[in-house]
């Protein structure tokens, strides 16, 4: 994670972390991506959001969530179950696929901070936690403009600020109770 730095003006965003996708069957797809491209290595939550403010308005999001690495980059599969988020009306809209480029940060707030001194919106914000394992994002409204959504992604473990791994991931993936399908 690369601490935000201006220059000329610009959102130093860092490196690429993660490519997001709104998915119907998280399972499917990942079969597929197992099948098609060799990408083995997922881990799948079964979980509901423990904050969420959604355009404006308190939500809740109850779905899973997948995990998969492509090289240094992680692949994030959601597919909601209940609620309705940016997440849903994506598929209402008939779509699929790509829905965010991710960057972990590790001052979500400063982040946020610098994008209003920008104009740039948050479409949605929560939290996600377990076991001590706490994920804040936002969604920040880019999509008129830039054609798709940045979202940033701040973990905590027990309150300090952690990189986002697989080894991390797959560790509170075997700590949650299995995920049925």
């Amino acid at each position: 994670m690369k601490p935000m730095r201006k220059k000329r003006g610009t959102l130093e965003l860092g490196e690429l972390s993660q490519l997001g996708m709104v998915v119907r069957d998280v399972y499917a797809t990942i079969e597929y991506f197992q099948r098609t491209f060799g990408i083995k290595d997922w881990v799948v939550f079964e979980g509901e959001t423990s904050w969420c403010w959604d355009r404006g308005c308190e939500t809740a999001l109850k779905g899973y969530m997948a995990l998969g690495w492509l090289g240094g980059i992680q692949l994030e599969l959601i597919q909601v179950r209940e609620g309705s988020t940016i997440h849903s009306d994506f598929l209402k809209e008939g779509r699929e696929g790509l829905h965010h480029l991710g960057f972990f940060v590790k001052d979500l707030d400063e982040r946020l901070a610098a994008c209003r001194a920008r104009g740039i919106g948050v479409l949605q914000r929560g939290t996600l936690k377990r076991m001590g394992l706490t994920i804040d994002y936002a969604y920040l409204d880019t999509v008129e403009t830039g054609g798709v959504i940045f979202e940033f992604i701040q973990t905590r473990l027990l309150g300090f600020n952690v990189p986002q791994s697989r080894l991390l991931m797959r560790l509170f993936s075997r700590l949650q109770r299995p995920v049925k399908r």
